[in-house]
């Protein structure tokens, strides 16, 4: 076997016949997958027991307790690593594939060494002509979101070409073994959301490339929404991702704008009534600290050069859900005429 599919499930029942009904048709026989069920409660788990026996070469893996998006992949990955796969693909629990959606994926990592990360297009499950996310987005504060959500698929215009994007998405993504022994899995203190963003982040600084691969596709059942829990999680997610991977000089020149921004997430906090959970999520950053600058040293030793990579790095906010007109019409033509002024500099 060369590939192992990681499928983290939680509570995700509705979401298992279809999955797995379209693994079955079109992934080829010899692909192992490794189901990491996080404590699931509502039936997954035997869900995900009855689907195993009609599908080949597939590895149960339940936890007693939900270790997140970053604990379950690490869990599937090692256990990847004592299969010796080559390559691992790392696939949401809410996603159906389509025919051929694997093969370009693994012609891509075969032809190119230097691509340690590939994604396919992903489209929303129930409108398919629309995209889902051709690679996500990373804004010079470290903010992450989907790139082109709802945009035609007809208008991207990538002629089925592989191109390189900021960071793919944790999704459907597919992942070079050798190049997570190099950097290593996902960094667990994440829990849930950029995680994808830190390891790709890391990859890059190591000097590989994260790329989409749009003649494969994979039909995602995404919801915009933003809960208490999820601006929490991406709020102190991304100060730890700062604190570890951002090279001082970004992280300098940036921090005019770092500074308005962290206002600005706090005062949407205390006008949304999130603002008391978003100071115990800053408390855990700050509790991190140690771990957190050891880490550090460890990511920024490992660059490949003193590069930033800024051409993937993007001024404007674009989250998906959420289009405030203090965002769009205020902070954004700001956070672009900054990033114009400093860029060349970082």
């Amino acid at each position: 076997m060369r590939v192992a599919i990681v499928i983290v499930t939680f509570n995700g029942r509705r979401y298992i016949d279809e999955l797995f009904s379209s693994l079955r048709a079109h992934t080829p026989a010899d692909t192992a997958i490794i189901v990491v069920d996080n404590g699931s409660t509502d039936g997954t788990l035997e869900a995900v027991a009855t689907e195993a026996q009609r599908t080949p070469h597939v590895t149960l893996l339940p936890q007693q307790l939900n270790t997140g998006f970053a604990g379950g992949n690490n869990i599937g990955l090692s256990e990847a690593r004592r299969l010796g796969v080559e390559y691992a693909l790392l696939l949401n629990h809410d996603t159906v594939v389509t025919p051929r959606w694997l093969e370009p994926l693994v012609d891509v990592m075969d032809a190119r060494p230097d691509v340690a990360a590939a994604q396919p297009l992903l489209v929303l499950h129930d409108e398919p002509e629309l995209v889902n996310t051709a690679g996500n987005q990373l804004q010079f504060c470290g903010f992450g979101f989907c790139g082109d959500y709802r945009r035609p698929v007809a208008d991207l215009g990538v002629d089925g070409r592989v191109r390189s994007v900021p960071y793919a998405t944790g999704a459907a993504l597919l992942l070079r073994m050798s190049a997570l022994d190099h950097v290593g899995d996902f960094d667990e203190r994440l829990f849930l959301y950029h995680e994808d963003l830190d390891l790709q982040v890391r990859l890059r600084q190591a000097g590989y490339d994260c790329v989409l691969v749009p003649s494969a596709v994979v039909r995602h059942k995404y919801t915009a929404t933003f809960s208490t829990a999820k601006y929490v999680y991406i709020e102190r997610n991304r100060m730890m991702v700062l604190i570890k991977d951002w090279p001082l000089r970004l992280l300098v020149l940036s921090a005019p704008a770092l500074v308005a921004a962290q206002m600005s997430v706090m005062a949407l906090a205390a006008r949304g009534g999130w603002l008391v959970p978003l100071l115990r999520g800053y408390a855990e950053v700050a509790r991190s600290l140690g771990g957190l600058w050891r880490e550090r040293s460890r990511v920024q030793a490992a660059r490949a050069s003193n590069a930033t990579d800024v051409q993937h790095l993007s001024a404007a906010i674009h989250f998906d859900g959420f289009d405030h007109p203090l965002l769009t019409r205020i902070a954004n033509p700001l956070l672009e005429a900054y990033w114009r002024r400093v860029r060349s500099l970082v």
